[in-house]
């Protein structure tokens, strides 16, 4: 079987999107490999493994592994591979991704940090702007620094700051991932719409995935 897409996901607080992400995939009856390539290891808190070492754990019927080298990407045996690259992927990494997602905050020292490796690296990506507190300062305002002399932000999401949202993905740091927490709403347009660019199938079918993925169900 030869791999999809390969996505990646860097920044700061991608983690949930990726096992999300998967989890619907996973319920659209496609085969998900997701790799843990960040330094933090953070969803090694969130999946639930055995006390013996295993190079892979299959979880809800998704393979998850941590530290794989680029070069070994194609090996993997699935339909999609979603890598979460950590906080400053290598240029190899980006490169060998199919599709990028940047997820950051408003933090201003991001900002100039990933509009410097964006311009350097010179490879078009979306970007997920989350816990959006507009009392601080805009999205737009936000964006258009990320942008200046920049032209390779192809897409961009923008999800308010929401309890909810920040409560799962510290819940299932905790307590393991079981299910989708109660997402905010435009969090779960998010999901849907990124994989809708990954699997370019109908919106109605990715719907009923993330619904039943909300309930903690695999295909």
């Amino acid at each position: 079987m030869s791999i999809r897409k390969k996505v990646g996901l860097f920044g700061v607080g991608q983690t949930d999107i990726c096992i999300y992400l998967a989890s619907i995939l996973q319920n659209m009856g496609f085969s998900i490999c997701v790799l843990d390539n960040s330094y933090e290891q953070a969803m090694h808190y969130c999946i639930p493994h055995p006390t013996e070492k295993l190079l892979t754990i299959t979880y809800k019927n998704i393979d998850y592994e941590q530290l794989v080298p680029v070069e070994s990407w194609q090996e993997k045996d699935c339909d999609y591979l979603i890598a979460d690259l950590g906080v400053w992927p290598s240029d190899e990494a980006l490169a060998a991704c199919d599709e990028l997602y940047l997820v950051m905050d408003c933090a201003i020292a991001q900002i100039s940090r990933y509009r410097q490796l964006m311009t350097r690296v010179g490879i078009p990506m979306s970007v997920i702007l989350r816990d959006v507190c507009s009392e601080a300062v805009s999205a737009k305002r936000v964006l258009a620094m990320l942008q200046e002399e920049n032209c390779f932000v192809v897409d961009s999401y923008v999800l308010p700051l929401c309890e909810e949202d920040i409560a799962g993905r510290i819940l299932m740091q905790y307590q393991g991932y079981r299910r989708m927490f109660h997402l905010s709403g435009n969090f779960e347009k998010m999901l849907v719409n990124i994989c809708r660019t990954i699997a370019e199938c109908e919106t109605g079918i990715i719907w009923r995935s993330l619904k039943r993925a909300r309930k903690g169900e695999c295909a």
